[in-house]
């Protein structure tokens, strides 16, 4: 996050920053041997010299002269907290041209609020204190001459100043009272040791004020007179969304953002701010559009910073990633997010909405613009798109018993398991993990790579049993058969609700992210009468591929869902081989059909459960059998194997429907059951078979099944397998 600052825009160098501002603007631009000609830096610096030898008091040519050297000194990177190096030649350079600057213009808050800016990004606390009261003298001198540009910048700077001490004490209260009455005060050394309270009581300080309060006040009040001095000053502005969100007052940050998209509705970070706002209100329609919007409005690689998926990658997959051509990397976010959906069934992809929000909450809250660190990319930021809010943040000063440390230690509580001790160093607002944490964030990331807990979407979505079943079509296709139940009591479980909507949908998409089919079926129930739970069946004609499908359901109205997903494999198979079979509660032919093919079956599915004591039908489809005599001559062997070895008593399977010249036959034994029988039937592309079962009182538990087809005349088997689960 940068601060508007007067810039040079050297061909073949770059300087970063805004354009001027005010006076020293229409300074730069009137002089016809503009610096923009320059095609060297140096040679810059060089020609601003020559033009000081003739005119030494030239405040302006002093001024440009240090903001060339500072950012040609890389005077960010001096910090020695951050252990960088800048060019310590240039940074005098760059010191004294702009104390000369502020000398010879001594009306310029201009020039005062870069010199204050050049101040803070000294490694030194004392010279950084400078910086203080050189915005304060720049915001009197503004006011006194009515300088709205001049009020404006320095008012905001002037808030970070409050900003930085807030930072510094924030936090504070919450475990106030319980260090007041903790009799063994050593577990300072430790401050994990303080979670437990947390894990058990609620802890607030006694006083009605919070930590840091008057100084988050001064703050708010320097970043409210920046705006009102000049409404469309971005630095203000995002401090001023940065004030909003660390106090999570979201409502407003909504308006303001509003405010400022009526009068510039280019203004990239203005949607942004609005995105987290109407997501953490709970719109998630309105935050999508604004994020779209937001994102759009962004250069190109600021956009992609803010997407990049290795945010919430394992270090492994990251590095994986990054090696993929872009083509393939955009691909893979295309799917990843399609798969991160909770539901397809809403319009919005909440986990997606959720990883902007949190990356817009780090870039506001954590940046630290003097040293150029991106809120997102600190270990504040990173901890944080990762694992969302923290249930509870400490703070803690620095501890007197240990010399020449004067870090704040920060702590982010999640579970008892999971909390993260952060050194921040005070007035700079540069925070890293301490190295035991840092060791202990590597191995999570890479365990439990993000985590959507507070996103509230996983809290509401239930699981939906799914059976899919493959026929083949044509050489190329094959038929799905898809049953669901869908568990519509759990899902308006507490909900005021009597008679509603429900949609069910069923989707698949390519692996490339791309839409296969979609069906959708819509109803309402009265959800006070009989068991709403109920299972719904689909049939398609599906290509050859792989694909992702999903069955989901959505209650509209109290936004509760279900799903359940996996792949479909349909290959260009040919010749000999079956279907899937088909576990249902019944499967007969519709009245007056032939029968010839699966979809000529009424079927009544049950996924596979079955009742104890109740039969269950069987049905799968045959192909490529080898005819002899205008014949199908094959034998069947169905076989039931219980899941279990061992258990009590053993179990018995009679055929009593479907082939009538098998209904009666029985088998049974202690752990595994097989009936085998010869089937005769006139010579067919595919042959379809259905028999009815009954495991009698067959112990509750899951059995293996397994159908294995012998091609009599080709000699050849093949075999497929489903489970059969008994319940009470």
């Amino acid at each position: 996050m940068r601060r508007t600052l007067p810039a040079l825009l050297l061909a073949g160098a770059v300087v970063v920053g805004a354009p001027l501002t005010g006076r020293a603007q229409e300074s730069f631009a009137s002089h016809p041997d503009s610096l923009l000609s320059h095609t060297d830096s140096l040679a810059a610096l060089r020609a601003l010299d020559t033009r000081l030898a003739m005119n030494h008091t030239d405040a302006e040519t002093w001024h440009r002269r240090g903001v060339l050297a500072w950012r040609l000194a890389n005077a960010e990177r001096r910090t020695g907290y951050m252990k960088r190096e800048a060019n310590d030649s240039l940074l005098t350079l760059a010191d004294s041209s702009l104390r000369l600057a502020t000398h010879y213009a001594e009306d310029s808050p201009e020039y005062l609020v870069d010199l204050g800016r050049f101040h803070l990004t000294s490694n030194s606390a004392s010279e950084r204190s400078h910086a203080k009261k050189l915005f304060e003298r720049a915001l009197d001198l503004a006011r006194r001459t009515g300088d709205s540009v001049g009020i404006s910048r320095a008012a905001d700077e002037l808030g970070m100043t409050w900003w930085r001490r807030y930072r510094d004490r924030a936090n504070r209260h919450i475990y106030s009272y319980v260090l007041e009455n903790v009799k063994d005060r050593t577990f300072l050394k430790d401050p994990r040791s303080i979670a437990y309270f947390i894990d058990n009581q609620t802890i607030r300080a006694a006083a009605q004020d919070w930590s840091g309060q008057r100084e988050y006040l001064e703050a708010w009040d320097a970043f409210a007179e920046a705006l009102r001095a000049d409404p469309s000053n971005e630095s203000a502005l995002r401090h001023t969304y940065m004030a909003l969100v660390d106090r999570q007052r979201w409502a407003e940050l909504e308006h303001v953002s509003r405010v400022r998209l009526n009068h510039d509705s280019t203004d990239a970070w203005a949607w942004l701010a609005n995105g987290l706002a109407e997501h953490r209100l709970g719109d998630d329609r309105a935050a999508a559009s604004c994020f779209r919007s937001g994102l759009a409005l962004l250069p190109e690689t600021e956009r992609a910073r803010y997407e990049r998926l290795g945010r919430i990658f394992t270090a492994k997959d990251s590095t994986g990633l990054s090696r993929l051509p872009e083509g393939e990397r955009e691909n893979l976010a295309r799917m990843y997010w399609l798969m991160a959906d909770p539901l397809w069934a809403t319009r919005d992809n909440e986990h997606r909405l959720e990883f902007l929000s949190r990356v817009v909450y780090a870039e506001l809250r954590f940046s630290v613009e003097e040293f150029e660190l991106h809120g997102a990319d600190t270990d504040q930021g990173e901890v944080y798109v990762r694992y969302g809010p923290p249930p509870a943040v400490i703070s803690f000063p620095p501890d007197p018993a240990r010399q020449g440390n004067h870090r704040i230690r920060v702590l982010w509580w999640y579970t008892v398991d999971e909390a993260f001790l952060f050194d921040q160093l005070p007035t700079f607002g540069v925070v890293t993990l301490q190295p035991d944490d840092k060791r202990e964030f590597r191995r999570l990331r890479d365990t439990v790579p993000v985590v959507w807990a507070n996103a509230g979407d996983d809290r509401r979505t239930d699981s939906v049993d799914v059976q899919l079943v493959r026929f083949r079509a044509t050489s190329d296709s094959a038929d799905v058969y898809v049953a669901a139940h869908v568990p519509v009591s759990r899902m308006v479980r507490g909900i005021d609700l009597a008679r509603g909507a429900l949609q069910v949908d069923f989707q698949a998409y390519t692996w490339r992210a791309e839409p296969v089919f979609a069906r959708t079926m819509r109803e309402v129930l009265d959800f006070t009468h009989g068991d709403p739970d109920q299972i719904r069946s689909w049939s398609t004609r599906v290509h050859a591929g792989t694909f992702l499908y999903r069955v989901e359901a959505l209650q509209p109205d109290a936004m509760r869902g279900a799903r359940g997903a996996s792949r479909i494999e349909v290959t260009d198979e040919r010749g000999f081989g079956m279907s899937d079979l088909l576990v249902s509660a019944r499967a007969a032919p519709r009245a007056g059909t032939e029968a010839a093919r699966w979809s000529d079956f009424e079927i009544t599915p049950n996924l596979g459960q079955v009742r104890r004591g109740q039969p269950f039908a069987l049905l799968w489809e045959t192909y490529g059998l080898s005819p002899k005599d205008g014949s199908d001559d094959y034998r069947v062997a169905i076989t039931l194997t219980r899941e279990r070895a061992g258990g009590i008593g053993g179990f018995a399977a009679r055929v009593i429907g479907g082939v009538a010249s098998v209904v009666g036959l029985s088998r049974q034994g202690t752990d595994k059951v097989s009936i085998t029988y010869p089937r005769q039937v006139p010579a067919r592309p595919v042959s379809v078979d259905y028999i009815a079962l009954d495991l009698a009182d067959a112990p509750a538990g899951t059995y293996k099944l397994a159908v294995s087809i012998t091609d009599d005349v080709a000699h050849r088997t093949v075999t497929r397998e489903s489970t059969v689960t008994v319940v009470e």
